[in-house]
């Protein structure tokens, strides 16, 4: 009798713990922005970008406090865009999120000349190792589902960190809300399309300068090498 106690005992704990686990994993679910629109304005981006490869785009945003809460891609289905691209996308939506601060908005690309080997000033060579992607939650689910309400991602801290252009903070006006990042065409297509994205969300910083400066000689903080067909490109300096 005690044995069969102690056992549906020790089985109750372990469904509650995996039950605490999965909560824990999926709070925090506020979110700047809905899938819809998200899908919507990432469609009306890509269309009005004219930057790079001409390829489409996944974009992801993560909410405040890291968690991914809305993935969608711009090409007519999920085949459309290079699969890789969703991966990276979260990240840099991770990374704008991590570094942005009220008032203080910084994009992934503003990253780019300070973590190459010497870079001076502010050398942050090895940042990418302080956050690598938990590549369970990246990429574990059905892939028929990626880009959708569904997406496995969502609800997920994946993490990652990316150094080069295409994530944003997301802001109330100075206040930060979460970050996006998009990827699927050249590192300056991919910050172009997402500046443009969003403005169209209306989550642009009030304040702050998160734009990059084209300078293939990467000697100051904010830096980004030119890319193919970068000549109209958005959110640069």
């Amino acid at each position: 009798m005690l044995s069969n106690v102690l056992r549906r005992s020790a089985a109750i704990a372990l469904v509650s713990g995996a039950m605490l686990a999965s909560w824990g994993a999926r709070a925090d679910p506020s979110c700047p922005v809905t899938q819809a629109v998200l899908h919507q304005k990432l469609v009306q981006a890509d269309n009005q970008d004219t930057t790079g490869l001409n390829n489409h785009f996944w974009a992801v945003v993560v909410n405040r406090g890291g968690v991914v809460c809305a993935v969608a891609f711009s090409g007519p289905n999920r085949d459309a865009q290079w699969l890789l691209s969703r991966q990276i996308a979260a990240a840099k939506a991770f990374t704008a999120n991590g570094l942005s601060l009220d008032h203080a908005p910084i994009s992934s690309g503003m990253l780019y000349a300070s973590v190459q080997t010497g870079a001076a000033p502010n050398p942050l060579f090895g940042l990418a190792e302080g956050n690598p992607i938990d590549a369970h939650d990246a990429y574990s689910g059905n892939a028929a589902a990626f880009g959708t309400a569904s997406d496995p991602m969502v609800g997920h801290r994946v993490g990652g960190t990316i150094s080069f252009g295409g994530g944003f903070g997301l802001y109330n006006g100075a206040a930060a809300i979460g970050g996006v990042g998009l990827s699927g065409d050249t590192a300056c297509a991919d910050h172009s399309t997402a500046w443009r994205l969003r403005n169209l969300l209306g989550m642009a910083p009030s304040t702050g300068n998160d734009k990059i400066t084209l300078d293939n000689n990467l000697n100051t903080f904010g830096d980004h090498p030119h890319c193919p067909n970068d000549g109209n490109t958005q959110g640069v300096n």
